[in-house]
């Protein structure tokens, strides 16, 4: 029997984010082996509860067999920490889980930086941009983004890696299958469509539920090589996964505004040890040797004068000096990008309008969307609409 049925077995029994699967492993070794000790062999284990006894005695291959089969037959991958496709870093964790459900392409995780980048939701315009114009940096050099596939920062980070051209990774709290913020189903799409992953612990239709965020923050950590939180203020979600880097005993670096009360978890950060950056080049001299080679492509234009910005500078206009720093640095934008720029004008035009017009897929037109945004060559309106600036 595939050995993947044992593990989801063992997952079924604890549930996602438990350490137990590992330890069970420290002592035996192996999934099977530990099936075929039976009930005295599992009794043994003084940490394993009465119910988590009944559960393991309940749910046996057989039910796990048709689950693997059920995921393989609507194309997920299911990885194992026997699986070559299995991240390195995460063995390395306290409670690595005993099981992934994966849609799409896991990246190859061998001589490539992993980076997670998180923060608030409801995010200033420089925390949104900065995430977007950080992670579009570290993927134009190779690097590989994870972040949650949440609105404000996630969102931001995600399409950053997408407009370079990069891999990106969105880490769910829920099951593959579960309809999770549907605002950012095309987001999802568009990850799939250029060889990034969507990754869950969770069994394929399992809703979001009470503290699944807090067991998959710690993937976000332990996945990567440094986590990058660029805005949360003093109670945020990020700062839980920043915890669980430091505990994992991964880089952490923080992006810092000039709002002191929406940048207040990033100064708490700093203040704690971590890295204060700016652009990407701050995180990428931390993992020299550690990325494949660097994209011939020129990165954005740093945050040269966050400093002298004064609190009465509205964020529009920091916005746009940075837009317009952006196009003095840049000398051009894709092929693609300039293909979807030639179809706007000032009057706002869908998506499906683009697509009609320039018979490309919408995943690539929203990448160049973003990379046009990034640029400051387009202005987006409500309803998936755009027009030139």
């Amino acid at each position: 029997m595939d050995k993947r049925v044992y593990w989801i077995w063992l997952q079924n029994a604890f549930g996602p984010g438990s350490a137990k699967p590992k330890q069970i492993m420290d002592r035996m070794g192996d999934p099977v082996e530990f099936y075929r000790g039976g009930i005295g062999l599992w009794s043994s284990f003084r940490f394993i509860s009465d119910k988590e006894l009944m559960a393991l005695n309940m749910y046996g291959p057989e039910q796990a067999a048709a689950a693997l089969e059920y995921c393989l037959r609507l194309g997920r991958k299911v990885i194992t920490p026997d699986s070559s496709m299995y991240p390195d870093l995460l063995k390395e964790i306290y409670n690595p889980p005993a099981v992934l459900y994966v849609d799409g392409d896991m990246p190859d995780f061998s001589n490539t930086l992993w980076i997670s980048a998180v923060g608030t939701r409801k995010a200033s315009d420089v925390g949104l941009n900065a995430a977007k114009d950080i992670c579009y940096q570290l993927a134009k050099h190779g690097a590989v983004i994870v972040s949650g596939g949440a609105l404000g920062v996630d969102t931001q980070a995600h399409y950053g890696a997408l407009a370079a051209g990069g891999k990106t990774v969105a880490v769910l709290p829920c099951g593959l299958d579960y309809p999770y913020l549907m605002d950012n189903a095309q987001l999802r799409r568009e990850i799939l469509d250029t060889g990034g992953a969507l990754i869950s612990e969770f069994s394929l239709s399992t809703p979001v539920q009470r503290g699944a965020f807090q067991i998959r923050n710690r993937l976000l950590s332990g996945m990567a090589h440094g986590v990058l939180v660029t805005e949360a203020p003093k109670k945020s979600g990020a700062l839980i996964t920043a915890r669980h880097a430091l505990e994992q005993d991964r880089e952490v670096f923080a992006f810092v505004g000039l709002n002191e009360v929406k940048f207040a978890g990033c100064i708490a950060l700093t203040e704690d040890g971590a890295h204060r950056v700016r652009t990407a080049e701050d995180i990428l001299r931390n993992f020299e040797g550690t990325l494949q080679k660097p994209s011939e492509q020129p990165v954005l234009a740093p945050y040269e004068d966050f400093e002298e910005i004064t609190e009465e500078k509205s964020a529009t206009e920091l916005r746009d000096n940075r837009e317009t720093q952006k196009e003095e640095t840049i000398p051009g934008v894709s092929g693609s990008a300039l293909s979807v720029l030639s179809c706007l004008s000032d009057k706002p035009k869908h998506v499906s309008e683009i697509e009609a017009e320039t018979d490309m897929p919408a995943g690539e037109i929203m990448a160049a969307l973003t990379e046009l945004e990034l640029f400051g060559l387009v202005h987006t309106s409500p309803g998936q609409r755009f027009t030139k600036a």
